[in-house]
């Protein structure tokens, strides 16, 4: 197959990340693949090296972009047109309006409702694709037609696992006790304060709390508040931030708003037990014993962090590997995207 994304991102993120697995997977397996991106991008930068191809599109001039891009698509020979991100669909939608040769598809991985009746309910998108049922669910909530949506999970690159030591991590970041972790970037709906909130309530002086995120830095005001700043280590942003939860024992996510995140992913292959709060895509991950499923308040979060400490985690962490190994794998993903082009285009 013949495959063109159209990426605009100028940042790197988790949505970048998966599109840089998907073109890597694709070119190993054969597949002839065009990125449609920023010049110097960080979409750019990973993959000049991996075979694939490039046109240069300019997130700025979202309307010369596209006609620039349908004059491309003239000349080339597509069978998928797959778009990512919000000006990225843009693009690719007016690039591809009144031709009835490629086919478009349309990544959705965030749980924001889907209000833009031009880009969703346009019939022009063949097919769009969600990281998690719950993403499925927001979408069909407004109105996109559920026959148009299939899910494939977010994955990671399970390479940056390999060789990771959980006691020379804990060495190196003096890691004593239950070691609780959250990893995630300071925002208002990442329910760090609630975490904080809820490791005050355990009292227990031989625990841990570990923040690792951007701007994570700002939470010590609160933490010096509860006087617990002997016991809370604030690591702020780390490139790294994956090696340092095999430090941990036990991975914490206290998102009020949450898709589908991929530290979970990581912590299942490093046999982190996680516990995630009842919210978006954590469920899917954490139902059937693979994690402990919290409301996202600090009372019920402080019980399954109690719970945690003296579950059977052997169990927990056996569970969440093997669900990883069948479901959230680079090969995986890959492997299910394939087949959902080939059924699209059938």
């Amino acid at each position: 197959m013949k495959i063109l994304n159209v990426e605009s991102a100028t940042n790197f993120s988790g949505g970048v990340n998966q599109l840089i697995i998907n073109v890597k997977g694709l070119i190993e397996k054969g597949h002839e693949v065009t990125v449609a991106c920023v010049e110097n991008s960080p979409v750019h930068r990973s993959l000049k090296d991996s075979g694939a191809d490039f046109f240069f599109i300019d997130e700025d001039r979202v309307y010369k972009s596209a006609l620039r891009l349908r004059e491309f698509l003239k000349q080339r020979d597509f069978d998928i047109v797959h778009t990512h991100h919000s000006k990225g669909h843009t693009i690719g939608l007016l690039s591809l309006l009144f031709r009835k040769k490629e086919k478009l598809v349309v990544q959705r991985s965030v749980l924001f409702p889907t209000t833009n009746v031009f880009k969703y309910l346009n019939p022009s998108v063949d097919l769009f694709i969600a990281n998690s049922y719950a993403v499925k669910d927001v979408m069909q909530r407004h109105f996109v037609n559920s026959k148009k949506i299939k899910v494939i999970y977010s994955t990671i690159d399970e390479s940056k696992l390999e060789g990771i030591e959980r006691e020379a991590i804990r060495k190196e970041f003096s890691f004593k006790g239950n070691v609780f972790g959250v990893v995630g970037n300071y925002s208002s709906f990442k329910g760090h304060d609630i975490a904080i909130e809820a490791f005050k309530k355990l009292d227990l002086n031989d625990s841990m709390l570990v923040l690792v995120g951007k701007d994570t830095e700002k939470l010590q005001g609160l933490v010096n508040e509860l006087g617990i700043e002997d016991r809370v280590k604030i690591l702020g942003f780390r490139k790294d931030a994956y090696r340092i939860i095999a430090g941990f024992d036990i991975l914490v996510i206290p998102s009020l708003r949450e898709s589908f995140p991929n530290v979970a992913i990581e912590a299942f292959l490093l046999g982190v037990p996680v516990i995630g709060t009842n919210v978006g895509g954590i469920p899917e991950l954490l139902g059937d014993g693979r994690g402990i499923i919290a409301n996202p308040t600090a009372d019920d979060l402080a019980k399954a962090m109690m719970d945690m400490i003296v579950a059977d985690r052997d169990e927990i962490k056996k569970r969440a590997l093997e669900f990883a190994k069948q479901n959230l794998t680079a090969k995986k993903k890959v492997d299910r995207l394939i087949k959902v082009y080939e059924e699209l285009i059938s």
